[in-house]
């Protein structure tokens, strides 16, 4: 197996690096730690269009490179972690709709969300439901050519700005994760609160509570009500499409730690060739040494760990793969970016620094699409065929 870059990847690579450190990392400075509006979520999406996200004709030329797709991700969350997460969100609420979608729907949402006019999000995780999913409490009852939707969803990454949420609603309790369904929420035509969650970091990704009262959704708007004739939606299609779905979530939550820790690290390296103590740089020291080594051995580590998760979910292999990369880069993410403020002492704790906010970044991906410990149960009912859970 090849781990390095093919020359046309690595031009992609340095041609978008180029680009990012022009145009988005002064956007970075002034956005990146502050509250996201739907506004400037559209206008700084939109920058992205031409290098493939959100989704259309360049991104699927991208998607057809797995490795191309990770440099992506990484670079972009090195610069702006939190435009990351608004764009990976949306694109997915759109790639979402056109999977399952009524054409109708899709036509009129779709295109508009790769274009960078609509702000996609998806509604799972509910007050009393984090890892278990299949115990969703959010209810919708059918009444006519409607779907009337009552309850809470939390956590919600791009929420209070989403113009359109696909959500994970239970419709038979009786039938458990067989009456789960997914349902598409245009907020212009089903209006519906939210509130945004105050976060210790990614605090311009926003997250949300999202709260459902007796809200009116037409029967068209159901993923996979257009298919139900043919059996292609039959029951628990949509708790299994929540369980690809999470899987790609895991292994772009490592990737955009592996990002942030690359830009902790090379503030950090930085610093320490050119800080002086005792005559001569701190990088000379033996100890500073040896953190700059580990730092960069467990981001490496981490990257490869996620490459490979991405090749699996292509593949149609994902769980283990997936929880792996979750698990060691988030958990990479905080040791790395923690060593980083170590390598530069109470310089390191300036704002001004920019090393503390990675921090406070990092530390938000280890709870999101299951925690560390969800995953390493995971990993280890793969393993050894038992189950702590069910």
């Amino acid at each position: 197996m090849d781990f390095e870059l093919t020359e046309e990847q690595e031009i992609f690579r340095e041609s978008f690096r180029k680009f990012l450190e022009a145009e988005i990392l002064p956007l970075d400075d002034r956005f990146g730690d502050e509250e996201m509006t739907a506004e400037r979520a559209r206008e700084l999406s939109k920058q992205l269009i031409p290098w493939g996200f959100l989704g259309g004709e360049a991104a699927a030329e991208i998607e057809r490179d797995t490795t191309i797709r990770c440099v992506q991700n990484e670079e972009l969350s090195r610069v702006f972690p939190g435009l990351s997460g608004i764009t990976g969100m949306t694109a997915a609420c759109a790639a979402g709709i056109a999977a399952g979608g009524h054409p109708e729907v899709a036509e009129r949402l779709v295109e508009p969300m790769r274009q960078g006019e609509l702000i996609g999000s998806n509604a799972i995780s509910e007050p009393n439901v984090g890892s278990d999913a299949s115990a969703i409490e959010c209810r919708a009852e059918k009444k006519g050519d409607r779907w009337i939707v009552n309850g809470t969803k939390c956590w919600i990454s791009n929420g209070h700005i989403a113009d359109v949420t696909l959500a994970l609603v239970q419709t038979d309790p009786a039938q458990g994760p067989a009456g789960l369904r997914h349902f598409v929420i245009d907020r212009r035509e089903s209006p519906f609160e939210s509130r945004e969650t105050p976060t210790i970091g990614l605090k311009s990704f926003p997250t949300s509570e999202l709260y459902f009262r007796d809200l009116e959704v037409p029967d068209m708007n159901r993923i996979g009500s257009w298919q139900e004739s043919s059996g292609s939606e039959g029951a628990g299609k949509a708790f299994r499409r929540f369980l690809t779905g999470v899987a790609g979530a895991r292994a772009g939550a490592g990737l955009m730690s592996v990002g942030i820790a690359q830009r902790a690290f090379d503030i950090a390296f930085g610093y320490v060739q050119q800080r002086k103590q005792f005559g001569k740089e701190i990088a000379r020291f033996q100890l500073v040494s040896a953190m700059i080594a580990e730092m960069a051995t467990e981001i490496d580590a981490a990257r490869l760990l996620c490459h490979r998760a991405f090749h699996s979910l292509r593949k149609g292999r994902s769980d283990v793969a997936a929880s792996m990369a979750k698990w060691y880069g988030t958990e990479m993410g905080v040791r790395v970016t923690s060593t980083a403020i170590q390598c530069m002492g109470s310089n390191g704790l300036a704002s001004e620094n920019r090393v503390e906010r990675c921090l406070r970044d990092a530390r938000m991906l280890t709870m999101p699409d299951g925690t560390t410990q969800i995953q390493k149960l995971i990993i280890g009912r793969a393993l050894t065929g038992m189950s702590a859970i069910r």
